[in-house]
């Protein structure tokens, strides 16, 4: 009875592995129809840093993203179809709604509903406010970039 239980605990992981999509996968499918990704590589281990590599490339505008420039870079985000913010090479969220938000404090602007990925032993999936995803303004690097004008 013992050994039919670690059978069946093998083959329900083996089944959920085999299901699990990779870091690449989701965030590829995340950007589907945003980012082109035909020929492009994109390492398992640092996925953020390279769709960031391809965002820059095919990005109608790009912006950094500061408490000095949010204003100004939430301002553009109403001229463009995606917005799509990347901090460091761990996080990265696209807003999904401009007229939702939430008044930040720390970032001094109604902030946006999105939804994201933050790469921490894996990929958290986060569905919130943007500045619930990318965390207080401070020393990282946060770019912005817009595509397709409106």
């Amino acid at each position: 009875m013992k050994r039919l239980n670690v059978i069946a605990a093998l083959m329900l992981l083996l089944a959920v592995s085999i299901n699990a999509q990779t870091k690449v996968e989701t965030l590829t499918e995340f950007l589907d129809g945003i980012i082109k990704f035909e020929n492009a590589t994109i390492q398992e281990g640092t996925p953020i840093a390279d769709i960031k590599e391809l965002a820059a490339a095919q990005a109608d505008k790009m912006m950094d993203l500061n408490k000095e420039t949010v204003a100004e870079v939430l301002e553009t985000a109403n001229d463009y179809h995606f917005c799509v913010i990347t901090v460091g090479v761990h996080t990265i969220a696209r807003i999904t709604d401009l007229e939702n938000c939430q008044q930040s404090g720390s970032w001094g602007q109604c902030m946006p509903m999105s939804e994201g990925f933050v790469q921490k032993n894996g990929l958290t999936d986060k569905n919130e406010y943007l500045n619930n995803i990318i965390g207080i303004p401070n020393s990282q690097e946060r770019k912005v970039y817009f595509f397709m004008k409106k």
